[in-house]
């Protein structure tokens, strides 16, 4: 999931209870058998939406394990909040949670720190129904750290009025070199912008996504920085420049008031995004343009099949120095490891699951309004088995993304070009992160 907020008023009342029902059936048969010795108190840190959709699960939770008691720390992850409070609890030897929500990109730096405990053997009998690309997020040195709650496949979001205006059929955007010949004809014709691209805020979310899409990262599989030797890195930050030098892109920094604005006014034409996406344009950033919006995989690169990546994407961990650990792996195995409970969470959340075995449930086969009645889980589900195992969420990664983010920003400002800003952040990070 992003950290940023979600519709979570998707579930009706009827529909909760419904699963509330086979949650209780489930949770006593086929999907594991609670023990009900199991007993203590547990905390769970989690941020606003996760917290909302983890406690439409608790009934159901409260009746399987009876005596185990749950208590929520709303913890926000902007501006790193959440994980500073991690590291300082860590730090004081006291005061953490017992079972820790986690996004991907901060996972491995908080295995690295010692914090979270080795849950190889209970994740094990689920890693045949995760992804390699998920399973290597939750991975360090060959063992398990966390249990997978939902990946990030990214698609191509686009507006389906403003490529009919133009003139352009949306299929047509099979590579990026389709993406950019398009993104002028939609500028000339409608002027509507391909996308929002901030130049003096830029985020490295894109490039990342681009470097992800290739399999490629920061770092080669032995760790050692490889931004400034890639040719991947170069094709996907030449691509940023030619967006910059096309016109079509919108200076508008994400997640402001400004980028709500002209998503909601169909100011720009498409947002290469992942699946969580979705649900933000339907809850709350343009919930008033339903059936305006499809989904689409990614372009490709010259010579790549690939037509997706990954960004964002969490998991449910246990504290290290938990004192109820079965306590806390019960919870995270009820809420997010069983079938129903998934579904549910998928149903309230839009958070889009990381089990692959879900995916055939009919749940994923349903049209979506909002999108033009488009089985859109369908697209999600193809594109999530094909996720390129990637290396962009390093133990390092919060500084690694904060150092790439400088130098994009001073060659989108022209100040170097796109080999310069790659040699500099390359350096950098050598630098500060003492690799190779």
């Amino acid at each position: 999931m992003s950290s940023l907020r979600l519709n979570t008023a998707r579930l009706s009342t009827a529909r909760l209870a419904t699963l509330t029902l086979a949650l209780l059936g489930a949770a006593a048969s086929a999907q594991t058998t609670p023990n009900t010795a199991l007993k203590g108190t547990i905390s769970v840190w989690a941020w606003k939406d996760p917290i909302a959709g983890l406690k439409s699960l608790d009934a159901a939770f409260a009746k399987a394990y009876p005596n185990i008691k749950v208590e929520y720390v709303q913890k926000d992850p902007g501006g790193g909040a959440i994980y500073n409070a991690y590291k300082l609890a860590f730090s004081a030897g006291s005061g953490g949670p017992d079972v820790a929500l986690i996004e991907d990109s901060h996972l491995q730096q908080l295995v690295k720190l010692g914090t979270l405990a080795d849950l190889t053997s209970q994740v094990k009998p689920y890693v045949v129904n995760l992804t390699p690309a998920k399973l290597n997020t939750a991975t360090l040195n060959g063992k398990y750290y966390a249990m997978p709650w939902d990946i990030g496949p990214v698609v191509l979001y686009y507006r389906r009025d403003l490529f009919k205006q133009a003139g352009v059929n949306p299929a047509s955007l099979r590579t990026w070199d389709d993406y950019l010949k398009a993104a002028m004809v939609i500028k000339a014709k409608t002027g509507a912008d391909m996308l929002p691209l901030s130049k003096a805020k830029n985020d490295g979310r894109l490039l990342e996504t681009l470097l992800w899409q290739q399999g490629s990262g920061y770092v080669n599989a032995a760790g050692a920085v490889t931004l400034d030797k890639d040719p991947r890195a170069t094709k996907a930050l030449d691509l940023i420049q030619s967006l910059y030098k096309s016109g079509a892109s919108a200076d508008i920094e994400t997640w402001t008031d400004s980028y709500y604005k002209v998503i909601a006014d169909g100011k720009v034409a498409t947002l290469p995004m992942a699946a969580w996406m979705g649900g933000f344009l339907k809850g709350w950033i343009a919930p008033k343009t339903e059936g305006q919006w499809g989904v689409l995989p990614l372009p490709a690169f010259a010579g790549s099949v690939s037509r997706t990546s990954n960004d964002g994407g969490s998991q449910l961990a246990v504290w290290n120095s938990s004192k109820n650990k079965d306590a806390a792996w019960a919870y995270i195995q009820f809420h997010i490891a069983q079938k129903d409970s998934a579904l549910a969470l998928y149903e309230k959340t839009d958070f889009f699951p990381a089990l692959t075995s879900l995916y055939k449930d009919p749940a994923f086969s349903q049209g979506d309004a909002f999108f033009g009645g488009q089985k859109i889980s369908q697209t999600y589900t193809a594109l999530a088995k094909t996720i390129p195992a990637a290396t962009v969420y390093t133990t390092d990664y919060t500084d690694m993304n904060s150092m790439l983010s400088i130098e994009i920003q001073k060659m989108a400002l022209g100040k170097q070009d796109a080999a310069a800003a790659l040699k500099n952040a390359a350096d950098v990070i050598r630098s500060r992160t003492r690799r190779n």
